[in-house]
């Protein structure tokens, strides 16, 4: 019955707080899924046409990720998207809130998860303190409908190009409406210091980077 109803109205299926996010909704919103996140489209139909765009531009298809660092799980598109594409790589997921790794388990990503790593932990000190490298680290972490002032620090950025194999890329889904516009110029410059080839594909309210050492 919820299903049926969910083509009129959204459904509510859980709600949750958190001290890191204080409204949690997951809804069935015409037969599929919804994750938000303090009213922010977390997961689903519109997240997953972004990150499509971006992976596209970038040339992803023609890449060979084996290993996988995802800070920000949320409802788990990105790295389904991943996994689709690359079927054998082992894919880490970090998210500072427990809950939203729940939340992704039981009601976004399907079958088999084996393939993914999940890290209960704060992304800046993940990236500090663990001494693996990946082909491929994504940044996707949002508070809300805000992306942590931490994500454009040379510090940070600085720690994840340590983090990345030779050939590796770092993709960040970043912001360009409203005060992100002039935010996202300054996060690309700072982008450009540090890696030697930086793209970037706009979308919607979103920018997506690319940024590879070599």
């Amino acid at each position: 019955m919820s299903s049926i109803l969910s083509y009129l109205i959204p459904q509510k299926l859980a709600e949750f707080s958190t001290i890191y996010n204080k409204h949690i909704r997951v809804n069935d919103e015409c037969g599929a899924k919804k994750l938000l996140v303090n009213g922010s489209i977390q997961s689903g139909k519109y997240i997953r046409k972004l990150w499509r765009g971006a992976f596209k531009k970038f040339d992803v298809a023609c890449l060979n990720w084996k290993t996988i660092l995802v800070l920000g799980v949320g409802g788990g598109t990105v790295i389904e998207l991943l996994h689709n594409q690359f079927p054998q790589g082992q894919i880490t997921a970090v998210d500072i809130d427990s809950m939203i790794i729940d939340i992704a388990k039981k009601y976004f990503l399907q079958g088999d998860i084996s393939y993914i790593h999940f890290v209960t932990g704060d992304a800046i000190k993940y990236v500090q303190e663990n001494n693996l490298k990946y082909d491929c680290i994504i940044i996707d972490i949002f508070v809300g409908n805000a992306v942590p002032d931490f994500v454009k620090t040379k510090t940070f950025l600085s720690d994840c190009k340590k983090k990345l194999t030779k050939k590796g890329s770092l993709c960040i889904n970043y912001l360009q409406d409203r005060e992100y516009k002039e935010k996202s110029e300054e996060f690309d410059q700072v982008l450009r210091s540090l890696f030697s080839h930086v793209s970037d594909f706009r979308i919607a309210n979103n920018r997506f980077f690319n940024a590879t050492i070599v």
